[in-house]
Order: structure tokens, then C-alpha cells, then sequence
């Protein structure tokens, strides 16, 4: 390890004193599940006692789960390395049981110097799972209610939701899953853990994490890195429409991509040589609009024996979350053209239900929890929704506004009978002598978190408070992809990690 190095873990090796809010409680170390880690990994797993509300505390404990993967050189050590990968809800064990199995891939240096710290969002994983009702959760409703009867029968699909949420996990866990508290635990686990400064590594919802962490706990940091943010203080409106056009801009790069390949590999580019892709896409969408592809797969087709096109719409996103997806995304809308079939987009497909673990099953529910008190949702009637709907229409007509903010942020979230916990708002971080510069690192075209989210929130942080560079790419999360990681900027991010040397402000890398 570098001089550098050493003299960046030197500076920050003092454990800071536990607060008596947050030190109460001890990790108790188990071994971790042998279906996530299997045994004989250096790998270990811990559960911390936390509050299920921080303001009021006696109302009972919930667990927080967590793994750890110790740094493999020890005696250069720099520190915990807390990663949170997104979702929300997205487990942090997961993630961990990644990297000991060499699956998911981190640079040497960090595998070295690091102890890598994944914690499980209270309600997800080995976090007090909340469990949900499937069969509500995955009910079909029209993605854009266009009369009073439908936005009423969306209002009581999630009523009711919450609700089941509520008998099924036998507390109230999921009306207390808002960022704020969320932070709160990660704030006990790193005292519970030795005290020392936080190294943070979020990726889409993690950076929300860590930049409502930072707005808490500044002076507990020793380097903070955001992978493709999210900023959470603009208006429902603004928020739907950039989603919408980040979602139709990546659409289009697919399109791009596809118009560059032969016929087997993207049939789309070949199907109709007199039309563009544009209007071949079109056309096929207002054929499933009419009549819904046939879905025969039983073991894949988990919504019946057809799929209408909200539903493709819906997969034809989470493939669009890297070119890694494009080929896999190709093959589906061919056999969708060719032979009416949607069997290879429903092998995306991915949904809860009461034959899934506890485990599996609450990232989807903990997602609609934690996003519900943190976004205001404030459609009041199907006219509200037909406003977007036409907002789409103009501007967004080739993926229709499918985002992850509008099904997950809004549609879900239309009639949720709890207050709004942690409001949007914009992200003010105290100015602390030790508090480093942010590293923020964004996608070109991301499908998720669009880049002006990450400009927005560079504002709120404070241009001289933070650094932003960008890939040249289309895709969601950075260094977070699958295979290998490498590249100019994984190399910035790592170094910065490492020694908390900054990149070139506004630099756009190609690798």
C-alpha cells in the first residue's frame, strides 16, 4: 500500500466516542445462512438491536442484519468499507456474499484494504423481513387509470397492501421504513462496529442513503462515494417527466445498438426495412395494446397466459439497465414480432410470492415501503393521472413514461394512509472540519437515476464540496456491473477510496 494510503487511514484511524443514542446495543456474530454464504467463507454475518422507532424507542427492537468481509492484508487495514447496493431494498448480505464468491468484482486494492460491510435495510433480508400479501402486490391494474373506478380500485390495491404488510410480519415495521431512520441504523452500526469514520459506497438509492447520512452525521465520514444519484428534493411533476425522458433516452440507445447488428442478433433492425425501428416498436406495441402476447412458459409466466404491454414496457426497463441486457432485450422483442410470444421476456421476469424465501420476497415489498415515506404522491383523481399520460404521449411516446420513479414512487404510493416521514427536500450537509469531499460518478444515459439528478444534487452538496465525473455509457451504476471491473473511472473511484485523491471535476470517461 502506498504512503498515500497509510497516511489516509493514519489520519482517520481514531475511533470516534458512541453517542448514547446510537451505542447501546452490540453486534452479536453468527454464521451467516449457508443458502447466502455458504460455510468455510471468510465471510461472517451479525445482528444489532435498534429501535423500530428512532423518536420513540420504546416501542419496541427490530434486528438489523449485516455481513462483513475482512480486509485480506489486515495489517494495512485502512477501515470499514460500507456498501449499499440500491432498490431500495436490494440486500447489503447479498452483496457481500458476491464478493467472497469472487462474483462480483472489486479491485484488488479494495479487497486488500478494506473490511467490505454490506447491512440489509431494516424489513429486507436479515433485517426483520416485512412480509406482504403477493397476490395484492402483484395484482394487474392499468398502469394509467384512466377512469374514477380505476384509480379507486389502484387506491385500494395499496391500502390494503400496506395493510397485509401489517398482519403478515405481526408489527407495524413497514410504517417506519423512511430513509431517515434507515440512516439512523447504519449510523448504530458503525458505532457498534469499533466507531471508526464511515467509508461509504452507494449506488442509486444508496446515494440517497448516504447524502441523508451526511445531512445527519457529517463529522462521522472519512470518504463518501455516490454511484448514479438520486436527488429527492424536486416536485412529483418535474420528477416524472425527467424520469420519463431519461427511460426514452436509453430506449433510443438501445435502438441505436440495434440497428448496428445482423438479424439474429437484433431482428427489430430487420423486421420491416421500409419503417424506422422507431415505428416498427410502435406498431408492435399498439398490437399487444390490442391483443396481449401469449405467454405459455409455465414456469416464468408468473401473471397468467398473457402479457399486455404495460407489462412489457415494464421488462423492457429492467433490461435496459445495461447494454450487458441489449442482446437479451433484442431476443425478446423479436419473438415478441415474430411469433406473438412473450416466453423470453417473462424469463426476466421476477415477482414475490409464498413459495419465495422471506428473504427474496422483501426487496419487492421494502421497496414500496421506504420509497412511500419518502416521496410525496399526490394524485388525487384519474385526472391527475391522464395528465401525465398526455405529457407522456408528446414527449416520451416510445417507452410511455415507464419509470421506476412513476410505478414505484407514485403509482404505488397513491392513497398510502401513513404521513410522509421523510419528505423530499433539498439535501443541506452541515459544514464539519472533517467532513471530505464527495466523489459523485454518473451514467450518460441512465435509465434510473437520470444525470440531471446527479447535477441537482451537486448544487444542493455545494459545487466546492463535491467532485462529479460521468461514463460515457448507457446503463445504471458505474462500477457496479457484471463480469469484471476495470476502466479509467473505476480507477478514479478506487483511488479515491483508497487515498481520498480527487478526480478532474466534469471529466467524462470512455472506459
Amino acid at each position: 500500500m502506498s504512503a498515500k494510503v497509510l497516511l489516509a487511514s493514519a489520519l482517520f484511524s481514531a475511533p470516534l466516542m458512541a453517542s448514547p443514542l446510537y451505542g447501546n446495543s452490540s453486534i452479536l456474530w453468527k454464521d451467516c445462512p449457508t443458502a447466502l454464504i455458504p460455510s468455510g467463507s471468510k465471510a461472517s454475518c451479525g445482528y444489532l438491536k435498534v429501535p423500530l422507532d428512532w423518536e420513540n424507542p420504546s416501542k419496541g427492537v427490530i434486528e438489523i442484519g449485516l455481513a462483513k468481509l475482512p480486509a485480506r492484508k489486515p495489517q494495512s487495514r485502512i477501515g470499514n468499507l460500507f456498501f449499499q447496493p440500491g432498490g431500495p431494498g436490494i440486500q447489503g448480505t447479498y452483496i457481500i456474499s458476491q464478493a467472497a464468491s469472487g462474483q462480483m468484482k472489486w479491485g484488488e486494492d479494495i479487497l486488500d484494504h478494506f473490511d467490505l460491510i454490506g447491512v440489509d435495510l431494516r424489513g429486507t433480508g436479515l433485517s426483520n423481513p416485512i412480509d406482504c400479501d403477493p397476490d395484492l402486490y402483484n395484482q394487474v391494474l392499468p398502469v394509467y387509470p384512466t377512469t374514477d373506478a380505476e384509480f379507486a380500485a389502484r387506491v385500494k390495491r395499496n391500502k390494503a397492501l400496506r395493510q397485509s404488510c401489517i398482519d403478515r410480519t405481526g408489527i407495524p415495521l413497514v410504517d417506519y421504513m423512511d430513509t431517515v431512520s434507515i440512516a439512523k441504523d447504519h449510523e448504530a452500526v458503525r458505532i457498534a462496529l469499533g466507531g471508526e469514520p464511515m467509508n461509504w459506497f452507494g449506488t442509486s438509492y444508496g446515494t440517497q442513503l448516504g447524502s441523508q447520512y451526511a445531512e445527519l452525521f457529517p463529522h462521522n465520514i472519512r470518504s463518501m462515494m455516490l454511484d448514479c444519484s438520486v436527488s429527492i428534493s424536486q416536485a412529483e411533476v418535474p420528477t416524472f417527466a425527467l424520469a420519463a425522458t431519461a427511460v426514452e433516452a436509453t430506449f433510443k440507445s438501445f435502438l441505436s445498438w440495434c440497428a448496428q447488428q445482423n438479424a439474429t442478433t437484433c431482428p427489430l433492425a430487420h423486421y420491416n426495412p421500409t419503417k424506422s425501428l422507431e415505428e416498427v416498436w410502435l406498431d408492435l406495441m399498439a398490437r399487444i395494446e390490442k391483443k396481449p402476447l401469449s405467454c405459455s412458459d409455465s414456469q416464468h409466466c408468473l401473471l397468467g397466459p398473457e402479457m399486455s404491454a404495460d407489462e412489457v414496457r415494464t421488462l423492457v426497463l429492467s433490461l435496459s439497465y445495461g447494454e450487458f441486457n441489449f442482446a437479451p432485450l433484442a431476443q425478446a422483442i423479436g419473438q415478441a414480432l415474430n411469433q406473438n410470444s412473450a416466453n423470453a421476456f417473462a424469463s426476466h421476469m421476477s415477482l414475490p410470492s409464498d413459495t419465495n424465501t422471506a428473504y427474496n420476497n422483501s426487496q419487492s415489498y421494502s421497496n414500496t415501503a421506504i420509497v412511500c415515506q419518502d416521496w410525496h404522491h399526490n394524485d388525487q383523481s384519474a385526472l391527475d393521472i391522464q395528465l401525465k399520460y398526455t405529457l407522456v404521449q408528446t414527449h416520451a411516446p416510445l417507452m410511455m413514461g415507464f419509470s421506476p420513479t412513476y410505478r414505484e414512487f407514485e403509482l404505488n404510493c397513491i392513497g398510502w394512509p401513513t404521513p410522509t416521514r421523510n419528505p423530499p427536500h433539498k439535501i443541506s450537509i452541515p459544514r464539519t472540519p472533517n467532513m471530505p469531499t464527495i466523489l459523485m460518478v454518473e451514467s450518460l444515459r441512465d435509465p434510473a437515476t437520470a444525470l440531471a439528478w446527479g447535477m441537482q444534487l451537486r448544487e444542493e452538496i455545494g459545487r466546492d464540496r463535491a467532485v462529479i465525473i460521468s461514463k460515457n455509457m448507457t446503463g445504471h451504476s458505474v462500477y457496479e456491473q457484471p463480469g469484471t471491473v476495470g476502466g479509467e473511472i473505476a480507477a478514479a473511484m478506487e483511488k479515491y477510496l483508497l487515498t481520498l485523491a480527487l478526480p478532474e471535476d466534469g471529466k467524462i470517461y470512455q472506459s
